[in-house]
């Protein structure tokens, strides 16, 4: 008797162990079918991920490429406006004079001061300016140097002497960039005049 049961019980163990084996067996098969089915319908799951990072890196490019390309002529206008309000800035007018003024102001420096140094030959014109531009006196160089009982080398003919290259470019000197001495000093003589003197030199004072 107990010979049968020995016997018996390994077949009864794998009629047992059978089925889950075959369960097991089935649904591997099931799930490979599966995972077939999904890679045939959707390609691999890394070369999606693949395009479309590769796109998004296209997009970033493209647009950092466009910012750039629209920001760049801006600034080239700027530096136009920039080059013209510098040309403007630099430009100066010029004090306007005719050929008489200078002739007359090289004259009257050679009559009065021909030989003396630069600093009082331009005092001397700056008060022939002065009184130009002054209502007790006549309104133009020739007018103030011609003026009766005004200037001594009118009447003693140092007047006509030859004025030296000195004189030339100090009478052009004044008559471009204007008197250099203070509008009120009208007076130049040998001695005080006016209300008091401003400076007195060598040669001359120079009185207001």
């Amino acid at each position: 008797m107990i010979k049968k049961i020995l016997c018996i019980l390994p077949v009864i163990t794998l009629l047992y162990m059978a089925p889950g084996a075959l369960f097991a067996a089935e649904g591997d098969a099931a799930g490979q079918e599966q995972a077939a089915v999904v890679t045939e319908a959707y390609g691999p799951a890394s070369e999606a991920l693949t395009d479309e990072t590769q796109t998004a890196v296209n997009a970033d490019a493209t647009a950092q490429a466009g910012t750039e390309q629209g920001e760049q002529p801006a600034a080239q206008p700027a530096q136009e406006t920039q080059t013209e309000g510098t040309d403007e800035a630099l430009t100066q007018p010029v004090a306007s004079y005719t050929e008489e003024d200078l002739y007359v102001m090289a004259h009257v420096l050679a009559g009065e001061c021909q030989s003396c140094p630069d600093q009082e030959q331009l005092y001397v014109g700056s008060v022939v300016l002065n009184r130009r531009n002054h209502p007790s006196f006549p309104n133009s160089v020739k007018g103030v140097v011609f003026q009766k009982g005004q200037y001594s080398c009118t009447r003693d003919g140092n007047y006509y002497r030859e004025p030296t290259d000195r004189n030339w470019a100090n009478a052009k000197s004044l008559l471009e960039n204007g008197s250099v001495l203070p509008a009120n000093v009208i007076w130049q003589s040998g001695g005080r005049q006016g209300k008091g003197v401003y400076v007195k030199t060598k040669w001359h004072y120079y009185c207001y």
